[in-house]
């Protein structure tokens, strides 16, 4: 994009200033027509019709491009041409989808409202209810609790874009900047709680949407020991007597609430209404491991095994699990973290399994059994180093190195057997 320049305006400047600004920037003739349009950033155009609107009222954020277009000497429009003007609203209308099957462009860190919009949007009663442009009837835009019907309205249109079946993807820019206006927490495009905007939207809807223009006083009545059934209508009755829309239709409830006197032991229900729960989610207690077993057996691969121990267990709990799975006693196990084909580090059994990271190299070693139970054994690192022939091209020379390769062997050896010759049979053994 040519002459293109950068300037800041106030969101409480009008669209006719941002005008007046390009028309010097760019040095327009007086009495040359012109307009202007928004380009967001998926590249869609908006015409800006109304000059005489806010910043913040147009819907213009921070970031975006304002195009303005000059008329031809013909009198025609540069936009009237499609190779000079054309844009994804204009390349959406000869899509044909699913109706609902329709993506929300990102705005930034937007996805929290996007998740939130795209959940109620596969409500289906409340969904019919404004495609069917029932809320046209119901706007209470006397309601001082309301947003004089503005946030309906902002999100009946991206309903009604989603549900239109010509898009597959819809900038809901308006809808952003209505809800900022007038919920200042989520001003800008950084990132917010998604169920904060779910319950901002919906106590929206309900107070723009509210049949009740005249809410009464209610005096509430204890149970005095009447049956639920009985004290739940009344309170029902009471909620919808000063609360009566398509969200209470839909979401609203009674949640029962029981306290108990410690002291005189008097019994107090009351059905409170809501409009969501907020119902944790169960957090596993337990964790899977990968881990290589390596048996006694020279002959039998290093197996990968997949099991469960619980998040807070022990090495021992490791072992136990890998127990069942190879029929070896967890008191002859050895758990090790290798990396770079030598030992990082070997665990004690009563070490947390916390320690040990999922990306971490886990082998798990069978050791021998002792003749002698007593004796405390001698456990040995064996590694493996390949010798290597280097040629120095430079000199003509050549020289030999060793590097490591495969895995490290862990061995358990009797003290009386740590002589040379022991070990080495021991590890020609190990090794065969």
């Amino acid at each position: 994009m040519e002459n293109v320049i950068t300037a800041k305006f106030s969101r409480a400047d009008s669209i006719h200033s941002i005008q007046r600004a390009m028309c010097e920037a760019f040095t327009v003739p007086a009495g040359s027509e012109c307009r202007l349009w928004m380009k967001s950033s998926d590249s869609s155009c908006e015409r800006l019709r109304n000059v005489h609107v806010s910043v913040l009222d147009a819907c213009l954020s921070s970031g975006m491009t304002v195009i303005m277009e000059m008329r031809n000497a013909d009198g025609t429009w540069p936009s009237s041409r499609p190779q000079i003007m054309r844009n994804s609203v204009e390349e959406q209308d000869s899509y044909r989808g699913q109706p609902g099957v329709c993506g929300l462009t990102n705005l930034g860190n937007t996805c929290f409202m996007n998740s939130a919009l795209q959940c109620l949007s596969n409500a289906p009663p409340l969904t019919e209810y404004f495609l069917q442009s029932s809320y046209l009837e119901e706007l209470n835009f006397s309601n001082p609790l309301g947003m004089k019907g503005e946030i309906a309205e902002a999100y009946a249109d991206v309903i009604k874009q989603m549900w239109s079946g010509r898009h597959y993807s819809v900038v809901p820019r308006v809808f952003k900047t209505k809800v900022g206006h007038f919920a200042s927490q989520f001003l800008g495009y950084q990132q917010h709680d998604s169920q904060e905007l779910l319950s901002f939207l919906l106590d929206g809807l309900h107070e723009d949407l509210n049949r009740v223009k005249n809410k009464e006083y209610i005096e509430l009545r204890d149970a005095e020991g009447r049956p639920d059934q009985e004290v739940a209508e009344e309170a029902w009755r009471n909620h919808r007597r000063r609360n009566d829309s398509v969200i209470v239709d839909t979401f609203h409830g009674l949640f029962k609430s029981t306290l108990v006197c410690p002291e005189c032991h008097k019994v107090s229900v009351t059905f409170d209404p809501f409009c969501y729960l907020s119902v944790p989610l169960p957090v596993s207690k337990e964790r899977v491991m990968e881990v290589f077993f390596v048996s006694l057996d020279p002959h039998a691969k290093p197996a990968q095994h997949r099991v469960v121990v619980p998040k807070a267990g022990k090495v021992f709990d490791l072992c136990s699990a890998l127990a069942e799975m190879t029929n070896v006693p967890p008191t002859q196990m050895v758990v090790a973290d290798v990396f770079n084909h030598r030992f990082y580090k070997i665990y004690s059994a009563d070490e947390s399994l916390t320690c040990i990271l999922d990306r971490d190299d886990i082998f798990v070693y069978e050791l021998s059994v002792l003749e002698e139970a007593e004796e405390q054994p001698v456990l040995l690192a064996l590694y493996l180093r390949e010798r290597s022939h280097y040629r120095d091209y430079g000199s003509g020379g050549s020289s030999y190195g060793t590097s490591l390769f495969g895995h490290p062997l862990l061995l358990s050896v009797e003290r009386r057997r740590c002589s040379r010759q022991a070990l080495y049979q021991l590890i020609l053994q190990r090794l065969a």
